[in-house]
């Protein structure tokens, strides 16, 4: 695991404002992820597929669905990003 420093004059001060920026960060994260998670479902829904189904390439196209497809797949990308995005900011430790 690598190692960022910081420089200030008052880490007394600056400490608890990067836990909190990093808390916050973590919490809008998790409500994005949440959020993403009921578009899919909804999507998923409306178009009678399955995530897995779309990420395979196995639901066919046609000029009804496709702007729905579009919706979905860029909320399951979004999703894959959001995930990630997750688990380095919950591998971030501040060291004192």
């Amino acid at each position: 695991m690598a190692t960022i420093q910081i420089k200030t004059p008052s880490p007394d001060q600056a400490i608890p404002l990067v836990k909190d920026a990093l808390a916050m960060e973590t919490k809008l994260t998790r409500d994005s992820l949440r959020t993403t998670d009921e578009r899919i479902e909804t999507l998923s829904a409306r178009l009678s597929v399955t995530p897995e189904q779309v990420l395979a390439g196995a639901v066919p196209r046609t000029e009804d669905n496709e702007a729905l497809l579009l919706d979905l797949e860029g909320e399951l990308e979004l999703r894959r990003v959001l995930q990630d995005t997750l688990r380095h900011l919950e591998q971030l430790e501040v060291c004192a």
